[in-house]
């Protein structure tokens, strides 16, 4: 209507316009000209009033609403042109509202008199009312206070997690249900430091589970914390869970099944490297340069074979929790000289040149040999697939601010995607820009990590697309950590599972 409207008033303009200035064309054009803005304003207000009709109806409502005890005549709703239905539903809404918010506030008048007894029995009737709500939601969902004690739960969590609600209110949430995260930082952890630094904060977790008398996992699900800091004992983290047993036991499956098949793999490669070494101690000295190529390459493949079944393997471990690293001392140079050998083959096949750069005086570590010698294997494997056509590989050992070993792998290639980043030390992430050209599992760097977590150490990655990246991790020195050895004990016993239990004092 407003178009039309417009269109015909527009029109009458410029016929006026041509018919009162026939011969001078600027007065006609600029008649024209103030005639069209005086048609768009007179519009725009009449537009404007019927748009904005409805908020203004709106805020009559709520000044009536709070006002409503004084009396007067509530405004009427229905004469609006526009969005009758809608403000007329507010309405009502806000005038029930009202009326709660008038019987909450008599309720605490009439306590002056009668004494607090009657507000205590509002504020239960009002969290009852609220856990009704709860109660109707499919999903599980915990509540808990300041100091993590059990606040409200609805009927879909103890169902799910086999409680009883009177069992568990005023609890601990620890002592209640005992969470595994699969990861350093925990929902108590995250607390802890959301308390402290912070008013409101979420943060969710993925995989987390809850094992059965045998650890294995009998629930598994994200869980979602909503945190609002409160004084008092009223609730301050809301809790959501959101079920995949199914999904997440269909991947433990997949792994188990891949580290059974690849376990026959084993005994037939063992057979491989004994027949290549017999090829090369008997055959290598009259080998042409061709023969001693292919020689090399098929010592270095049947090497990333057993890499690649040693890693199916172990993740299979760190999965079922079985996983366990005996950490002693040795010198570090040591052990990454004794790698390097190991890995110089490969990389000479594949074009590839690895530097090694070792800090002097570093002190003795305490590691697991066999384990960091997996980590040091899968950062060089990935630095050789990702290095494009650039040659060098560096490995650099330092003693950093904090008295720890760091080591970097560092290559030169096609470096990560800013949005990969993240997921990287994820099991069987892999980007999908590399994924079809340069083959791989997805399973190296989370072992790595496992693993590394396992020695008491961190790992990390700095990249930039085209340029390449690099993969640093610590070690503890042994000095730092020998009092963690128990009598006649040989080494220092660790779990590589990266399973932590959700109470701090309680760490698997």
């Amino acid at each position: 209507m407003f178009l039309v409207l417009a269109m015909v008033l527009s029109a009458g303009v410029w016929v006026v316009a041509f018919s009162l200035f026939v011969n001078n064309t600027l007065l006609r054009y600029g008649f024209i000209a103030v005639g069209l803005l005086l048609v768009v304003g007179l519009l725009s207000f009449s537009l404007t009033r019927i748009v904005y009709a409805p908020l203004k109806k709106l805020f009559e409502v709520i000044v009536y609403a709070g006002h409503s005890s004084r009396g007067g005549i509530a405004p009427d709703t229905e004469t609006l042109r526009i969005g009758r239905e809608l403000i007329t539903s507010l309405a009502l809404q806000i005038y029930d509202l009202a009326s709660t918010s008038e019987q909450g506030a008599d309720v605490v008048a009439k306590s002056n008199n009668v004494g607090s007894t009657v507000v205590i029995q509002s504020e239960k009737r009002a969290s009852e009312t609220a856990l009704s709500l709860l109660d109707h939601v499919g999903t599980p969902v915990i509540g808990i206070d300041a100091h993590q004690n059990i606040t409200v739960i609805n009927i879909a969590a103890c169902e799910y997690f086999l409680k009883k609600r009177d069992d568990v209110i005023g609890k601990p949430l620890y002592d209640a249900v005992s969470l595994l995260f699969h990861g350093e930082e925990t929902l108590e952890l995250w607390l802890e430091g959301a308390q402290a630094n912070t008013a409101i904060g979420n943060n969710s977790w993925e995989r987390v589970r809850v094992d059965d008398a045998e650890g294995n996992a009998i629930r598994q699900f994200d869980l979602v914390a909503s945190f609002k800091k409160k004084d008092d004992a009223s609730t301050e983290t809301m809790i959501t869970i959101y079920d995949r047993t199914e999904q997440y036991s269909r991947d433990y499956v997949e792994v188990r099944f891949v580290s059974l098949a690849v376990h026959e793999l084993r005994t037939p490669l063992t057979v491989m490297h004994g027949y290549i070494e017999v090829f090369e101690d008997e055959l290598g000295p009259t080998l042409d340069a061709e023969m001693a190529s292919f020689m090399h390459k098929m010592k270095a493949s049947a090497q990333q074979l057993t890499a690649f079944i040693g890693n199916i393997l172990n993740v299979a471990r760190v999965e079922e929790n079985q996983l366990v690293l005996k950490l002693q001392q040795y010198r570090w140079p040591d052990i990454v000289n004794y790698a390097v050998s190991d890995l110089q083959l490969r990389a000479k096949v594949k074009g590839k040149f690895i530097e090694v750069r070792t800090e002097d005086e570093l002190p003795p570590v305490a590691a697991d040999r066999i384990s960091i010698h997996e980590v040091l294997n899968n950062l060089v494997e990935n630095a050789i697939k990702y290095s494009g056509d650039t040659e060098k590989i560096i490995i650099t050992s330092t003693l950093n601010s904090e008295g720890l070993v760091e080591v970097s792998v560092q290559d030169f290639g096609i470096g990560i995607p800013a949005d990969v980043m993240p997921g990287l030390f994820q099991k069987f992430y892999r980007s999908h820009k590399s994924n079809a050209q340069i083959s791989g599992t997805g399973l190296g760097l989370y072992l790595s990590k496992a693993m590394v977590n396992a020695h008491g150490g961190n790992i990390w990655v700095r990249s930039k697309e085209g340029e390449g990246s690099t993969f640093t991790f610590t070690l503890q020195p042994y000095d730092q950590v020998k009092h963690q050895k128990e009598g006649d004990q040989d080494g220092i016993m660790r779990g590589a599972h990266g399973w932590i239990k959700n109470h701090s004092l309680n760490r698997q």
